[in-house]
């Protein structure tokens, strides 16, 4: 039998054109509307499950520096290096639950749905954690993840509600698709996850969709290294 291709391994080359682009402005319009609230102000940035490097471009073009791109695929880091090719920023990877930056950050993000791939809690906790330890005292954590609502929010197996979601299922005929594996946690779960983390919550905010999967929301959350 022939393995399973590594996550995004036959996507990456299409994944801008086809999901991308479009998910990076309803990303960049969230984080915009946090930052804006809550006044964050930084002067270096990582961002973790950073894909094809869009939001390390955006970054880089705003003169955050140094900004830090990490992902465990190897196919979306390649196309992030050349998207980035000569504006300084560095990459690394790596898997988020075993993050390790060379230097602390004012600012770490982990966006669409990234964290979500976690599906037990005690994973969630050992990511939050390692977020909570990349990030310098007085330094602030942006993540998103989609959360469980009601009864529908995926197929339970044992305490967990499972989602099954096939990556690019809107793209051209013939385009190549994936079927990933994520959990919605509850909000009393992702609390939990955060206590002890060394990280704490000042925000969550509702990310408005225009159809948004029965039973899920997703949520952007805020928290600060004290």
């Amino acid at each position: 039998m022939t393995a399973p291709a590594p996550p995004y391994e036959t996507l990456a080359p299409v994944y801008d054109t086809v999901l991308g682009d479009r998910a990076f402005c309803r990303i960049l319009r969230a984080f915009e509307r946090i930052e804006r609230r809550y006044g964050l102000v930084f002067r270096s940035a990582a961002d973790v499950g950073c894909g094809t490097g869009t939001f390390v471009a955006h970054l880089r073009a705003r003169g955050v520096h140094p900004v830090w791109g990490v992902d465990r695929s190897p196919h979306m880091l390649a196309r992030a290096l050349v998207k980035n090719d000569g504006n300084g920023a560095r990459f690394l990877l790596q898997d988020l639950r075993t993050l390790r930056l060379p230097h602390q950050v004012a600012l770490l993000t982990c966006q669409f749905d990234t964290l979500n791939y976690l599906l037990t809690p005690p994973e969630l906790r050992t990511a939050l954690a390692a977020f909570a330890h990349a990030v310098e005292p007085g330094g602030h954590a942006v993540f998103d993840m989609v959360t469980r609502t009601g009864e529908g929010g995926g197929q339970r197996v044992g305490e967990a509600w499972v989602r099954r979601v096939r990556v690019l299922r809107h793209g051209p005929r013939g385009t190549p698709y994936e079927t990933h594996v994520q959990r919605a946690y509850t909000l009393a779960e992702i609390g939990a996850a955060l206590a002890g983390s060394g990280l704490q919550l000042r925000g969550a905010h509702r990310v408005g969709e225009t159809r948004p999967e029965a039973g899920t929301a997703r949520v952007i959350f805020l928290a600060r290294r004290p």
